[in-house]
C-alpha cells in the first residue's frame, strides 16, 4: 500500500472486488470513460465530497493530457501485443508483460496527479459522514463525470456503475445502490 496517496490504496482494495474491474473496463471501452476518474469519483464520495462539475472539469484537466499521451498509447500497446500469436510466452510474453508494468506504473502517477488536485488545504479534515451519505456523494460525483465526459447511459452501463459504486461501498444493498444512481 502506498501511504503516501490513500486513493491508490482505495483504488487498488475496490478494483480487486468481484465484478468491479469488468464494469470498469466495459464503461472505458464502451465510451472511453477513464477508470482512475470513475474510481476519483468514488474514493472522493468516501471521504465525503460531494464534487460539483468544475471539480470533475479542474480533475478531469489535470490528466487528460497524461490519459491521452501516456496511459492511452501504453494501453494500445499491450492490447496489441496481447492479440498477436505467442504473446504468453518467451520474448513477446515477456515484452507485454514490461508494457502491462508500465502501463499500471502510468495509473499510478495518474492517480496521484488526480490526489493531489483534489488535496485538501493543509490542516484540513474531511467531515465526517456515514457510509449511505458519502456513497451518495459518489454517485453523484459518477453521474457529473458522466454528463461531463458525455456518454448516454443505458440499462448495461448503469448496471456497471452500480457494480463499481457497490465495490466501494460494500455494505450497501444492491437495492440502495440502484436508488442511488437513479436520484
Amino acid at each position: 500500500m502506498d501511504s503516501a496517496n490513500p486513493f491508490w490504496d482505495f483504488s487498488l482494495v475496490v478494483y480487486h472486488r468481484p465484478g468491479v474491474a469488468a464494469a470498469c473496463l466495459a464503461l472505458q471501452d464502451r465510451h472511453g470513460l477513464d477508470v482512475n476518474l470513475l474510481l476519483f469519483c468514488c474514493w472522493a464520495g468516501s471521504q465525503g465530497r460531494c464534487l460539483d462539475a468544475a471539480d470533475i472539469e479542474r480533475v478531469m484537466g489535470s490528466v487528460g493530457d497524461w490519459q491521452r499521451s501516456v496511459v492511452g498509447p501504453l494501453r494500445g500497446v499491450r492490447r496489441r501485443l496481447k492479440d498477436l500469436p505467442g504473446s504468453t510466452s518467451g520474448q513477446l510474453g515477456a515484452l507485454r508483460q514490461a508494457v502491462k508494468d508500465c502501463e499500471l506504473e502510468a495509473e499510478r502517477i495518474e492517480q496521484t496527479m488526480l490526489h493531489d488536485a483534489f488535496a485538501r488545504p493543509s490542516g484540513a479534515s474531511s467531515p465526517a459522514a456515514d457510509q449511505a451519505a458519502c456513497a451518495a456523494c459518489a454517485a453523484a460525483n459518477m453521474t457529473v463525470y458522466l454528463d461531463l465526459a458525455g456518454p448516454s447511459v443505458d440499462f448495461a452501463d448503469r448496471t456497471n456503475l452500480e457494480t463499481i459504486l457497490r465495490g466501494a461501498f460494500d455494505t450497501l444493498s444492491p437495492e440502495a445502490t440502484m436508488q442511488l444512481l437513479r436520484q
